[in-house]
């Protein structure tokens, strides 16, 4: 089966499954690192929300060997399970007052996001860009968001600046930081694995910290909150290393145990590579965060 047979063929089995007046759409979406991807929309009457379900990645799983009817079962549940925000009065983003408790940042690659860039206010930052989002949370799992475009700041009549200061106070109390060892999380005890394996395996491995938000989502910006790098680099008691695995986190290892820089270099790339989807790549480069100038570079 064909892309264009498989979108088709999901179009019409969900217009068989919901009512004739849910709105059922696919429509291209501009992405993270310059990306269109197709993403499904569902709107059930008295709804002007809808999680919005990318199909390529469902494809490739259908190319995989996954059955189509397993992936639409898929498709169905991550519906049902993020569609608890069923409406948003748009209004209030018209009113900057309204608006501003909900602004945050996020980053992304300023390379790969260029023409993005042009629309949208941004800060550079190392190989990065500052952006900014609204996020409308229903819970601290579900929320949705909207991206913030230099028309706004024309219509609020705000300066990329006030967004910054907003989004720096914002962004650690609605996105709170946390930063967990990634042994604890790989080998974690089990009925199938003996404490005192658990431990010796645990003491083997590089220490690696995972850095990221409570709700993982775009959590690499958390090297931006005051003080955290800092905070982190004492508890080690050594300057860090900051490896980019994705838009959502990045990992952090005591510079004395890390080895050398281009190695972590490489082991980004390739996992940028093989392990993570385009649209979530952040970079291939590695940071160095100095404990004490309290300064982060590019490798």
């Amino acid at each position: 089966m064909t892309y264009e047979t498989f979108k088709e063929q999901i179009f019409l089995n969900l217009k068989e499954i919901f009512s004739d007046s849910t709105d059922i759409s696919i429509q291209p979406f501009p992405h993270n690192n310059h990306m269109i991807l197709d993403g499904l929309i569902i709107l059930e009457p008295g709804c002007n929300v809808s999680p919005t379900i990318y199909l390529n990645h469902y494809y490739e799983s259908y190319q995989k060997g996954a059955s189509f009817s397993s992936i639409q079962e898929q498709i169905l549940h991550y519906y049902y399970s993020h569609c608890r925000i069923r409406s948003i009065d748009t209004s209030f983003f018209t009113c900057f007052e309204q608006v501003r408790p909900h602004i945050v940042y996020k980053l992304i690659h300023y390379e790969k996001n260029k023409e993005l860039l042009k629309e949208v206010p941004h800060f550079p930052y190392l190989d990065l860009a500052i952006v900014f989002y609204c996020l409308i949370q229903e819970s601290p799992r579900k929320n949705a968001s909207i991206l913030i475009y230099n028309k706004h700041l024309a219509y609020w009549n705000i300066s990329k600046s006030t967004l910054l200061h907003f989004a720096q106070k914002n962004t650690p109390l609605l996105l709170s930081f946390c930063c967990t060892s990634l042994a604890d999380l790989i080998f974690a005890p089990s009925d199938v694995l003996p404490k005192e394996d658990y431990q010796e395996i645990s003491e083997e491995v590089i220490p690696m910290y995972v850095l990221t938000n409570r709700q993982r989502l775009n959590g690499a910006c958390c090297i931006l909150y005051q003080n955290v790098l800092k905070q982190i680099s004492e508890q080690l008691n050594d300057s860090l290393y900051i490896l980019p695995s994705s838009i959502h986190e990045v990992i952090v290892i005591p510079s004395a145990q890390a080895g050398e820089p281009l190695e972590l270099s490489d082991i980004v790339k390739e996992i940028n590579l093989t392990e993570v989807a385009p649209d979530e790549v952040l970079s291939d480069c590695v940071y160095y965060y100095d404990r004490f100038s309290g300064c982060i570079s590019i490798c």
